[in-house]
């Protein structure tokens, strides 16, 4: 620990703890020999010392503690301006996340939308095309019907019984099956009757006689219907069963 002191010339220097302990001293006339003499020991002055200079070195770690705590507390301060930052930026997180949740329900929705209309569009585009490879098959097998008929024409027959084979063949990996309606009862929605035979007392009425026009199932679904002739009974067995 230093001391400032003013010599006789008015200036100021500093000193130790030992010079301002010997200028006290000569000071109060504490000399050696005087009946106001006071007397310390060395040990005694060391002891002093040691504990101004324990004083002075506490000061300082007081210094290092406080500038140490205002640091801290300035930490602290910034964490939580930092801590309010974070909140709100996890809310915003939570509303960008709820929008994208959205946004991916609305996008999958849509995509389900379009792939069904897109199978129903493909759905109804094989039927017509379908039909049309029906109408040309029949076409064929009228034509082959024909050539059966005819003398010297195997070979000609042949040519167009492996065509009727392929188509048969074409329709059948596409998933169409011929319907068989003769001997079944009439059914609106798979027959169309554009022949009503009267008299026929033998069959139970509304009765498939005869396929004009074959129909056909794609899978499970109707593709064509069939044309048929039907049976109806004579007025008079009619009559008598009512």
């Amino acid at each position: 620990m230093t001391y400032m002191f003013k010599n006789e010339m008015g200036d100021i220097r500093p000193m130790t703890f030992e010079e301002y302990f010997n200028r006290l001293n000569n000071v109060r006339g504490l000399s050696r020999g005087t009946s106001n003499q006071i007397s310390i020991s060395r040990s005694d002055f060391e002891l002093l010392k040691a504990k101004a200079e324990k004083y002075e070195a506490l000061v300082e770690e007081h210094k290092k503690i406080k500038t140490q705590n205002d640091r801290i507390l300035k930490e602290l301060d910034d964490m939580k301006d930092d801590g309010r930052k974070f909140k709100e930026l996890l809310e915003e997180k939570e509303r960008f996340l709820n929008s994208l949740l959205r946004v991916r329900a609305d996008f999958e929705n849509y995509k389900k939308h379009s792939e069904r209309e897109n199978s129903r569009y493909k759905s109804y585009v094989m039927e017509s095309m379908l039909k049309k490879l029906i109408d040309h098959y029949d076409d064929l097998v009228r034509a082959l019907n024909l050539l059966k008929m005819l003398e010297d024409m195997d070979s000609i027959k042949n040519g167009f019984e492996l065509i009727v084979k392929n188509f048969e063949k074409l329709l059948t990996e596409e998933g169409v099956k011929p319907m068989n309606s003769e001997g079944e009862k009439f059914d609106p929605y798979k027959h169309e009757a554009i022949i009503v035979e009267e008299g026929r007392d033998d069959l139970p009425e509304n009765t498939i006689i005869e396929e004009i026009t074959k129909g056909y199932y794609i899978k499970d679904k109707i593709l064509r219907p069939a044309k048929v002739k039907i049976s109806k009974k004579s007025k008079l067995k009619n009559l008598n069963e009512n």
